[in-house]
């Protein structure tokens, strides 16, 4: 003790002259005083005493300028450093990663994870309380192929369990779509996915969900981030045994009920039965794969992978950043797709609700899709088998609308789709509509359209090789 008590004061001393010669924020030297008054872990004080004495106060000033806030779609920050101290390095984990994640209150790591599972937790107790009083809140837990995403998943777990929430945890990375369709499945009141999406490999994130299977909207939004942003300490007290909840785990005969009811959305599912057009998919090192290959599969598709984007490995080591809509992450799949003959490459980031989509175009070679443009022929498909099928049809032609998101471009303006009598609509899954001022405003969940975007583009891919 008496050794913490003069490390304490000399880092102290340390941090108040970096400061005062301009080298250390004010707001930096809050915040580590904040973290190490809020942790019993060594770990953090020996990660800042060693950036300190090396003189790293630029490291110290990215860690610690600002304690990470938790907004609509919850957290997102570095889990590992620029410089990993040797306290963060300790005996290294899985794929090169260090053992510890990253020290700071602008980064992601236990601590800031725990306030935001907890400040969840506090929400939803109150929620579940107020609608169905003298019910254990029932929480979904998922994560993708990040450092850290299980540690993290498996933490939050304990931290609901001993907060008397029943959890449902999957057994393994899964993507955000599947998490959102549990939620929704199981009748959970919330649900966590661990995952920073297409970010870098460096980074990792906290996403949070209601019980309509999508990211927090108004008013819970406002209501969860008062709660986590007031938590300040990693301390808490779990409840007596008999309070706590029961923690459950999601395997593959989830997996099943997933994919089952995804085949039940298809328009058209007779496309598929003679033959599919033939793909290459790649994962890039995340989640995507284990559903999505056998269920294109199962529906009778030419589906190829890339051999070296299967591997699950949070370096990413194929891709300089694991988005699919940039065009270097396809390079591989493309190649692969030239090689094949293949019709269209489908690509998907780590935990698999945004795609990136190359399709091989009239001269022979494979062209990249914007998300504007798959949008666009997705709602060319769908308006087009909805008529096709007399789902739209004469009687209710009038009633039809197409709704586009807020960051989507817009193709055409109402005025113009009348003038040429043609017709809005759209197809919400999990979503709903509000009618605001004589304005739309649609919510869609991101991850549930991530998931009807590949399977509709397949089957257009499918009808156009039939024709």
């Amino acid at each position: 003790m008496m050794y913490y008590s003069a490390s304490m004061n000399t880092l102290d001393e340390s941090l108040m002259n970096a400061v005062k010669e301009g080298k250390l924020l004010e707001s930096s030297r809050t915040n580590i005083r904040l973290l190490l008054d809020g942790t019993e872990s060594p770990i953090a004080r020996e990660a800042v005493e060693e950036l300190a004495a090396a003189g790293e106060w630029q490291e110290l000033n990215d860690r610690f300028y600002k304690t990470l806030a938790f907004g609509t779609g919850g957290l997102r920050g570095r889990t590992i450093g620029s410089i990993v101290t040797r306290a963060e390095q300790g005996n290294g984990g899985v794929n090169g990663r260090p053992e510890y994640p990253c020290v700071g209150t602008a980064c992601m790591n236990y601590f800031n994870v725990g306030r935001a599972m907890r400040g969840l937790i506090i929400y939803v107790n109150k929620h579940v309380e107020a609608t169905d009083p003298g019910r254990k809140p029932r929480l979904v837990i998922g994560h993708d192929t990040r450092h850290f995403s299980r540690d993290f998943a498996e933490f939050c777990a304990k931290i609901g369990t001993d907060l008397g929430c029943d959890i449902y945890l999957f057994d393994s990375p899964r993507a955000t779509p599947e998490i959102s369709f549990a939620i929704r499945e199981l009748h959970a009141d919330s649900g966590v996915v661990l995952t920073a999406s297409h970010n870098p490999s460096h980074d990792n994130g906290f996403k949070a969900y209601f019980n309509d299977g999508a990211q927090l909207v108004p008013p819970h939004d406002k209501a969860v981030i008062r709660e986590v942003n007031s938590l300040t300490s990693e301390e808490y007290e779990p409840l007596p045994e008999d309070r706590r909840g029961t923690l459950h785990v999601l395997d593959s005969s989830f997996d099943r009920i997933y994919m089952d009811r995804l085949k039940t959305v298809l328009l058209r599912p007779e496309l598929f039965n003679k033959g599919g057009a033939k793909i290459v998919y790649s994962n890039l090192h995340g989640t995507g794969g284990h559903i999505i290959v056998p269920l294109l599969k199962e529906l009778g598709c030419n589906v190829q992978t890339v051999a070296a984007q299967d591997v699950q490995d949070g370096r990413f080591p194929t891709v300089a950043s694991p988005n699919p809509e940039n065009p270097p992450a396809l390079a591989l799949a493309i190649e692969q797709a030239d090689a094949s003959g293949a019709d269209i490459v489908i690509a998907t980031d780590p935990d698999a609700d945004r795609m990136g989509v190359a399709v091989r175009g009239e001269d022979g070679k494979m062209h990249l899709l914007t998300g504007n443009q798959i949008g666009s022929l997705l709602a060319w498909y769908r308006c087009m088998s909805m008529s096709d099928l007399g789902i739209i049809n004469d009687s209710n032609r009038s009633r039809a609308v197409m709704v586009k998101t807020f960051v989507t471009t817009g193709l055409t303006t109402k005025e113009q789709a009348l003038t040429n009598e043609l017709d809005y609509y759209t197809e919400c899954i999990l979503g709903n509509i509000n009618l605001q001022n004589n304005t739309i405003q649609l919510l869609i969940p991101e991850p549930a359209t991530a998931t009807m975007s590949l399977l509709g583009l397949t089957a257009l891919m499918v009808r156009r090789k039939r024709k």
